[in-house]
């Protein structure tokens, strides 16, 4: 007797564990339903919402054991994970071109400069930080000028670097831009110094916007 009252409260707590289960997979799912509904991902809502209701229909009407709906719901619950990630577009970095001489336009911050790349030169030393560098490869000096569009002083923080025609990238080695902010409508001219292998062709002067959007100019060397 008393064995079988035992057995009852084991089966009553194993019945009230997958019960709970079920109701925190059918909150996941509903919670997922509406984030994706509301991110304009209705296929995705539709189906976190049929899993969601497949979990809390109760057993009188769909003739399934909790743990082969808690089964169901959760592996569905990733196969919709997986369509997700496959509906999700690459981002696609969106570049434009533009040649030495040309005055093009850089927003970032909410702030627009007026930029221009003169030329750019191949030199076998530098003067950096006024001390004279050599290097076992080249010195690429890129002349350019900015201009501060905008009616109050700005920060200039646009990230440039540069390619060759192997993909290969270099990281500015210094600069003389100086300190302090561009003044409203002043042209202010410095020049960008990198450092190559002497068999670098190809080179690409590069401003990074935002991560996505970028400029490219032909530096014609």
């Amino acid at each position: 007797m008393k064995k079988e009252v035992k057995k009852k409260e084991l089966q009553k707590k194993e019945v009230g564990f997958i019960t709970i289960l079920n109701i925190v997979v059918g909150v996941i799912l509903t919670l997922f339903c509406l984030i994706n509904l509301f991110s304009g991902l209705f296929l995705t809502g539709i189906l976190f919402l049929a899993l969601a209701v497949f979990i809390f229909l109760p057993q009188k009407i769909l003739k399934f054991s909790k743990w082969l709906k808690l089964l169901i719901g959760v592996i569905g619950f990733f196969v919709v994970l997986i369509i997700i990630g496959l509906q999700v577009p690459s981002q696609e970095l969106d570049f434009e071109y533009h040649s030495l001489n040309e005055d093009f336009i850089l927003s970032y911050n909410k702030i627009n400069i007026s930029m221009v790349v003169y030329n750019a030169t191949k030199e076998d030393t530098i003067l950096l930080n006024e001390e004279e560098k050599t290097t076992t490869g080249i010195f690429i000096k890129i002349n350019v000028a900015l201009t501060n569009l905008e009616k109050v002083p700005v920060n200039f923080g646009a990230y440039v670097g540069m390619a060759d025609s192997q993909n290969n990238s270099y990281e500015v080695l210094g600069y003389n831009l100086g300190d302090g902010s561009l003044q409203p409508n002043l042209k202010k001219e410095f020049y960008y110094i990198f450092e190559t292998p002497e068999q670098a062709t190809g080179l690409k002067f590069i401003i990074t916007q935002d991560n996505k959007h970028f400029k490219e100019i032909d530096l014609e060397i």
